[in-house]
């Protein structure tokens, strides 16, 4: 019985000296991607390994990142953004399923069904949006890009919403 109670203080001093690390592995935990299948993630890795990074920092609130993301978006636009992840939503898990990726040269085409999870500042309640999506990207020299801004839109709106 002393044994126990040593191992225990033991893991209990050792849990308090040396916390879990948060790994960034763990902060694009609010962002989950599911292909359409193995063979697509396979084929577009890197297609995914961008749309991993992007909608991790959009479900985090990222705007600096946001805008390296989008260079056409606009001061106003950026500051819009900001308002949206300090007043209005927290907590943002963006799930995306069945995504398909179609490559042509410098550009592609995402397909998927997106659903954001948060909670609404202003009342505290849970929050779902879903929505059928498709996205055209652009690579240029630092990377793959979105060409468009319904990502950013569809965050914004008001969707097909239900609160719970």
């Amino acid at each position: 019985m002393k044994v126990y109670h040593y191992v225990t203080r033991v893991a209990l001093l050792a849990a308090f000296f040396f916390p879990p690390i948060v790994t960034p592995a763990h902060a694009q935990a609010a962002a989950t991607l599911i292909p359409a299948s193995a063979e697509e993630a396979s084929q577009n890795g890197e297609v995914f390994s961008f749309l991993q990074e992007y909608f991790s920092a959009l479900a985090q609130g990222e705007v600096a990142k946001l805008a390296i993301y989008h260079p056409s978006l606009t001061p106003e636009q950026l500051e819009t953004l900001h308002d949206y992840f300090a007043h209005t939503v927290r907590d943002l898990r963006i799930r995306l399923e069945h995504v398909h990726i179609q490559v042509a040269a410098a550009t592609a085409t995402v397909a998927f069904y997106r659903t954001d999870r948060f909670i609404d500042r202003l009342t505290g309640r849970p929050v779902e949006k879903s929505i059928q999506l498709s996205s055209g990207l652009v690579r240029g020299a630092s990377g793959w890009r979105l060409a468009g801004l319904d990502q950013i839109a569809f965050a914004l709106s008001s969707g097909k919403t239900r609160m719970g």
